[in-house]
């Protein structure tokens, strides 16, 4: 039938007009389908994460996108030209979701327009894109009611985790109060303990207070409750069960945590030996042993290749030295793929623990500082809290040939530590005999809390329901190393005009604050992991230019070498001559036969130079040609190749419709 009809006279006009037709409709049939979206990219770049698409369909109040992109930027500039687009698409994929609750608006912000003043005002970032100060914008503003959040600039660094960070900043316009961060710690993070002391606090809580509602929890039972967003639980120690069971609940009802425990805290014991005693050693084993997790209670990590440089002298006679359990984690020891640890690039530790996980642990554990090969573990009772002994660890190290894992993501779901539920209640002291086994044991634990016991006479609350599996999954960020925390070890502090200036030199308290915005985000945020990018590069080509390279690099380099010796006997040669001729002939330094010798060495090897840096010339102009070549033969495939295959097809399929219709007419 098409075959008829294209052969009859005006057939063809009459097909193009038909297929026009068939377009027109399909579009306007199609204009009122929405939702329908095939996502072909490697790493389903614009296919939205469950979690992702949870947070936008709890939107109440409307949400509007701001985008601000300088179309200057965009067309001078690739890389950013095609991460705009990316963000543009994301950004539309999010209100596409988000059932007409978000809108997306863009903007150019034209130097000295009006748009220019709203975005700086907003919080966007212009940077000079040349010498005359233009700037260009490339940011974002979220607003919800009166709220408002701006993404200074986008950094495609960070284009693995685009979705995170726009479901972040979403989540964070919709809330209605502040996360909560209850505190358990027995360093003096808020300050001295005595009242009438000078000690300051820790600047990591000043940072912390910023986006979080801080609580410093002294009594576990009375205040640990549904109220508390993230538990942040530093250094705690002689932590009783009763206080463990109501943390491990906490856990079991969908509460997250942030847990640092220390084998051997630095701070801890400087503050011992000023009169202010604190356990210099904290666990929570006893809490994660159901999980599969553990830290080693009694040996500190040690790693000579991230070992800090400090002094092990006196300070008449300075001796820099690596102190072995001091390791800076940096690079390939920081997982870039966690949010928790992506734009980290150094964090410093001191005397940091081991986190070993069991073979068929019940969890998932997914490492997030680890230290290099080049690491041993030594027992904590060979430090010395007086005076670092930091040469003996250097002669006693043995690198042990594995990698210590010194900061992990743990989550899944799990049993409860107290699978009898709540553990019973301790012996009052007038209960105890004289005559009763081991006395001296019970006394000193009741002599911690005296005030509770009557508390325990007559329960004034009905008995809590006892959870013995996690009602969700659980979210856990585990350091083994709690001293990271004090400014000392992260930033420097000085007094200006009155305010205190921290100059960060590691990321510790970065990494703090991200654990804890991660934590404290919905459990869909949480489930947010870094995404594939929209960079492809060309892989096949790329191949073809380092083959390329390699079929001349080996000879490159050989005329290279030859070369430098060349231009070596060159020399010397010189100096000869010229030694030869400063001593005149009052003492002739060579013969007439080795004078002779001497000029035709030299004009060999200058003939030998010559000749080898031509040589060498070739082969470079050579290695560029093949690489020159390989371009062309690409932009023809792809520019000529194509459509002349296309159009030779073309000519064979109208020479046979001829010939078949001369023959139909024969």
């Amino acid at each position: 039938m098409i075959n008829g009809l294209l052969n009859r006279k005006g057939g063809w006009i009459a097909g193009i007009a038909i297929a026009i037709a068939v377009f027109v409709a399909l579009n306007a049939g199609l204009s009122s389908v929405t939702g329908i979206r095939l996502d072909l990219t490697q790493d389903r770049l614009f296919t939205l994460s469950d979690g992702t698409e949870k947070i936008l369909q709890r939107i109440e109040e409307p949400v509007t996108l701001e985008l601000y992109i300088s179309q200057r930027l965009v067309k001078e500039v690739a890389l950013y030209g095609i991460y705009a687009t990316r963000v543009r698409d994301m950004a539309h994929e999010f209100a596409a979701v988000s059932n007409g609750k978000l809108t997306v608006i863009e903007s150019d912000p034209v130097p000295f327009s009006e748009t220019e003043d709203t975005a700086v005002s907003a919080g966007v970032q212009g940077v000079p894109i040349d010498s005359s100060g233009e700037r260009v914008y490339f940011g974002l503003v979220a607003r919800a009611g009166e709220k408002a959040e701006a993404m200074p600039f986008f950094q495609p660094a960070r284009e693995a985790f685009l979705e995170y960070d726009l479901a972040r900043m979403i989540e964070g316009l919709t809330q209605q109060r502040k996360p909560v961060i209850g505190i358990v710690t027995d360093l003096p993070m808020f300050g001295g303990f005595d009242p009438r002391s000078q000690e300051k606090r820790w600047m990591l809580i000043d940072g912390i207070e910023e986006s979080f509602e801080v609580r410093n929890i002294f009594d576990i039972e009375a205040d640990l409750n549904d109220e508390v967003d993230v538990l942040f639980m530093a250094h705690s120690t002689r932590l009783k069960d009763k206080e463990l069971y109501i943390i491990d609940q906490f856990l079991m009802r969908g509460g997250r945590a942030l847990l640092m425990v220390d084998p051997y805290s630095e701070v801890a014991a400087l503050n011992t030996l000023s009169g202010r005693p604190i356990s210099r050693h904290s666990t929570l084993n006893r809490l994660m042993e159901k999980w599969g997790v553990s830290v080693d209670e009694k040996m500190v990590v040690s790693d000579i290749t991230l070992a800090r440089m400090v002094n092990a002298g006196t300070a008449d006679n300075i001796k820099p030295a690596p102190y072995l359990l001091w390791p800076s984690f940096k690079g390939p020891s920081i997982n870039a793929s966690d949010a928790v640890t992506r734009d980290i690039t150094s964090v410093n530790m001191g005397t940091p623990g081991s986190i070993t996980v069991a073979e068929g642990a019940a969890v998932q554990v997914e490492t997030l500082l680890e230290t290099t090969e080049k690491s041993h573990l030594f027992d904590s009772e060979l430090i010395n809290p007086r005076e670092p002994n930091i040469l003996d660890f250097i002669e006693k190290f043995q690198a042990d040939g594995k990698k210590l894992v010194t900061a992990v993501r743990i989550s899944g779901e799990v049993d409860s530590a107290f699978p009898d539920g709540a553990p019973k209640p301790e012996p009052k002291p007038e209960a105890a005999k004289p005559d009763a086994d081991k006395p001296d044991e019970a006394a000193p634990a009741e002599a911690e809390t005296p005030a509770a016991a009557p508390a325990e006479t007559e329960p004034a609350e009905p008995k809590v329901p006892h959870i013995a599996r996690s009602q969700k999954p659980l979210n856990v960020v585990l350091i083994a190393d709690a001293d990271m925390l004090e400014t000392h070890f992260w930033a420097t502090e000085q007094e200006f005009f009155g305010q205190r200036v921290v100059q960060p030199f590691a990321n510790n308290g970065d990494l703090i604050i991200n654990a804890l915005e991660n934590l404290a985000g919905s459990g869909d945020l949480i489930t947010l992991r870094s995404r594939g990018t929209a960079q492809r590069p060309f892989t096949r080509v790329e191949a073809l230019r380092i083959a390329a390279d390699e079929q001349y690099r080996s000879r490159e380099q050989a005329l290279a070498t030859r070369l430098q010796e060349t231009q070596k006997k060159f020399d010397e040669a010189q100096q000869k001559a010229s030694a030869e001729s400063q001593a005149g002939a009052a003492a002739p330094v060579l013969t007439a036969e080795q004078k002779a010798a001497l000029e035709a060495e030299l004009d060999t090897l200058r003939t030998d130079l010559v000749t080898i840096r031509k040589e060498l010339r070739d082969v470079q102009l050579k290695l560029r040609e093949d690489i020159e070549a390989l371009d062309t033969k690409l932009r023809f495939a792809n520019i000529t190749l194509v459509p002349v295959l296309v159009g030779v097809f073309a000519i064979i399929l109208g020479i046979a419709r001829v010939r078949r219709r001369r023959a139909a007419h024969a």
